[in-house]
């Protein structure tokens, strides 16, 4: 959805514009005055626009019904034109943040529309990044360099604290089905893995571009420990930033929260929802999180 900005950042000098697999709160979004341009999902013949004409509680419910599965796919270019003519009205140049260029054509799409968007707003730079990271991941990015935006920091300031994020973020998730990531095959070097998984929970990891399998736990449960063991070796006392993401799981997202609150040295712990075109690919029970060192901002 294309969100108004709040009168407190009219004249920001950096727009930010992200595409709908971010996951971030939506009262987050909204207070930071984020575009967000919905990616498309095609349910028994129907097409939503992400998070626009479908929430995630609507989504889950017919996902259940559905006989075939739900396709997704990137944003028109005309889509990211109309994001950077709103940003470019309230700012001097806009950086727009896509998901990781090897799961989806959002970002050549949004590097599309910059290139089409430099005859109609000539007087406005545009700077698409490919953040290499998706979901609760390029949330932390985002949020960052939006947080940075309203400062009234300049382009090149707010896309160095983009950077800065993009480079020590890690993703790390466990899926509580492998029904619907083995049958999209966006991500085939997962399907293969725990394709054999049967009922067991594969975790996966995300960091630098790069999707890799970690564990196969036996139970939910079990997984949820795994998953907050590996974030401890990983950061140990050092103060973090967490988004702790959930598909349909929101009281397992906040027993996580509330894990990383008492557990760990945490400056911040968001809670956010993966949107339906997420979900598309993961289905309901997904938990993970993404998270920084403050020193890697």
């Amino acid at each position: 959805m294309l969100c108004d900005w709040e009168e407190g950042i009219l004249q920001a000098k950096v727009a930010l514009v992200c595409d709908s697999s971010v996951c971030l709160p939506q009262d987050v979004v909204d207070a930071l005055g984020v575009y967000v341009v919905p990616l498309e999902l095609s349910i028994e013949g129907k097409t939503y626009l992400d998070g626009v004409d479908i929430s995630p509680q609507e989504f889950y419910s017919l996902l259940a019904q559905c006989q075939k599965l739900p396709t997704t796919s990137a944003p028109s270019s005309a889509r990211f034109i109309e994001a950077f003519t709103d940003g470019s009205a309230h700012a001097e140049s806009i950086l727009c943040l896509t998901l990781l260029s090897t799961v989806s054509a959002t970002y050549q799409a949004a590097v599309a529309a910059a290139e089409m968007a430099r005859e109609t707003l000539p007087n406005t730079n545009i700077e698409v990044v490919d953040t290499r990271t998706a979901a609760g991941g390029q949330g932390l990015v985002v949020l960052a360099a939006a947080r940075a935006a309203a400062q009234n920091a300049d382009h090149h300031q707010v896309k160095a604290v983009a950077h800065r994020v993009m480079q020590g973020v890690e993703l790390i998730a466990f899926l509580d089905t492998m029904h619907y990531i083995s049958k999209g095959g966006r991500i085939p070097r997962i399907a293969a893995w725990a394709g054999s998984a049967l009922k067991l929970k594969p975790m996966m990891e995300l960091s630098q571009g790069d999707i890799r399998p970690l564990e196969r736990p036996r139970t939910r449960k079990r997984a949820m420990e795994r998953l907050l063991a590996i974030v401890h070796t990983r950061v140990g006392d050092t103060p973090i930033r967490a988004n702790v993401m959930h598909a349909l799981a929101i009281d397992d997202a906040r027993t996580l929260r509330e894990r990383l609150l008492s557990e760990f040295n945490c400056v911040e712990v968001l809670v956010s929802e993966f949107t339906p075109v997420m979900g598309a690919h993961t289905g309901p029970g997904l938990l993970g999180i993404a998270f920084h060192t403050e020193e890697g901002r």
